[in-house]
Order: C-alpha cells, then structure tokens, then sequence
C-alpha cells in the first residue's frame, strides 16, 4: 500500500525560536533528526508537503527546503518530483558517513542507534589528555566510553573527552540515547563546525573482539577524531572502533 505524508499535527511540531544563534534551517533539520532518532518518523514514512511544514514551523518555505536539501544530502530523506519526501530506507550495503554523528550515521542505515555507557567521569584536561586538547589545558572535561548499537547489534566502541567548560551539566544527560553532538548544537548552541578524522585498520584485542562479537581475525576500523567549535576551539577527541566485516566508511565534506 503507498504511504501517505503525515500531517504536521501528527508530528508535535515545536516553532522555530527566532532569537536563538543557530540558524532556522538548522533548528527545523535538528528537530527532524530528534523524529528519527524517536521512531516517530521510520524508514518509507513520507512527511507534510513543503508548504504545510513551513506553516507549521512559521518560517519560509525556502528554509524548510534548505533543511529538507541538506537530509536529503545526508541520506535520511528522499525527494522524488510528483510524489514527495520520503524517510529512507536501509541501504543494502551499509555506509557511515565520519562526519555525522553515530546516531545519524545509524539512522540512515534504516537502524536505531542506541548506547550502553561503559564509563562516564568527570575529570580536568592536562598533559596526560589527548594532544589536540593540550590548548584547553585546565579546563573541565566529560570521559564519556559507550558501546554502540544498531538495533540490537554491537557496531563500535568510543572512547570521548569532551571539554564541558561551555557545557558544565553534560554529565547529567542520557547518553544511551542522546546524540553528542545533537545535544551540543540544540541544548548548548555549541556548532561543531569541523572534524579531522584518521582512519587504520587494526586486529581487536581481547577486550574490543568481546564488546563488537568479532573474532582475532576480523579487523575494526580505527577511526580518531577531533572536533572543533566555529571559532577554531578543539571541544571533542575520541577514538572509536567499529566492525569492519559489513560496514562501509567513507568521509563527506558538507560543513
């Protein structure tokens, strides 16, 4: 049977909040991210026209298109001429995209992210901490290290230091379902603005073939990364291990 789009009564559309730092296309895209993560809007759903989404959010139809253009571009949404758009399915070959965050990352693989916390401390950047936070000397920091899920399926292991100096109740958030840097952009107005990525294969050592269900001859990607705020300020190291037995990584540029 064809779906049919949802009225944006069904969806609890919240207004747009004109004052705030983050620009309106980016509070429409990260309430629909919030719709995906939730299970509120699935793979094959189709949302409210254009027109009906821009009434509801009281911006301008180009905003909502912006939003929509940029999820699109993403691979969560689907606009197909005469019909609509549409959430997107699972890909038969999964893929990551480093710039995304995991939550979204799984979300366009048709799956529902979700985390157990295997460590969540609060503790102060100093020279022990990684390199690229050595300029935060001092500062504040959140070593937050989950498991990550696709579905029920163990996808990777991250190990993250956040500097909170910007953020000082991080701690307090739910990390087994919340997404980093969703939280970061709609809870903080903190727009992570660029990523550097450095992506190796390893072996897994006893611990990680444990956690990812892999064998000693199944490689992991190993995936470092640093992420920096708008005005150049590293806020986020991790180092993360994911499966590489049917996962696809590639990187894309769209800041």
């Amino acid at each position: 049977m064809e779906s049919h789009p949802f009225l944006t009564d069904d969806l609890g559309i919240s207004q747009v909040d004109e004052n705030s730092p983050i620009p309106l296309y980016q509070q429409v895209r990260i309430e629909l991210i919030g719709m995906l993560q939730s299970g509120k809007l699935k793979p094959g759903d189709m949302l409210p026209s254009e027109m009906d989404l821009a009434k509801a959010y009281h911006v301008s139809r180009q905003t909502i298109r912006r939003a929509i253009g940029l999820l699109a571009s993403e691979n969560h949404l689907e606009r197909t001429p005469g019909r609509g758009t549409t959430v997107i399915d699972g890909k038969s070959r999964l893929k990551f995209f480093l710039d995304q965050s995991f939550a979204e990352q799984i979300i366009s693989m048709g799956l529902m992210p979700h985390s157990e916390v295997l460590r969540k401390k609060i503790t102060t950047i100093d020279g022990t901490s990684p390199s690229p936070l050595h300029p935060k000397m001092g500062s504040q920091a959140l070593e937050l290290y989950r498991l990550r899920f696709g579905d029920e399926f163990p996808i990777g292991v991250q190990y993250t230091i956040i500097v909170t100096d910007l953020c000082p109740d991080l701690h307090t958030q739910d990390f087994e379902k919340a997404s980093l840097y969703n939280l970061l952009l709609s809870r903080y107005k903190l727009l992570v603005a660029r990523i550097d990525h450095t992506v190796s294969a390893v072996f897994p050592d006893e611990w990680h073939k444990n956690l990812l269900k892999v064998t000693d001859t199944s490689p992991l990607i190993l995936v470092n990364t640093t992420a920096y705020l708008d005005n150049d300020e590293p806020i986020e190291v991790s180092t993360s291990y994911y499966r590489a037995d049917r996962y696809e990584f590639s990187i894309s540029k769209n800041y």
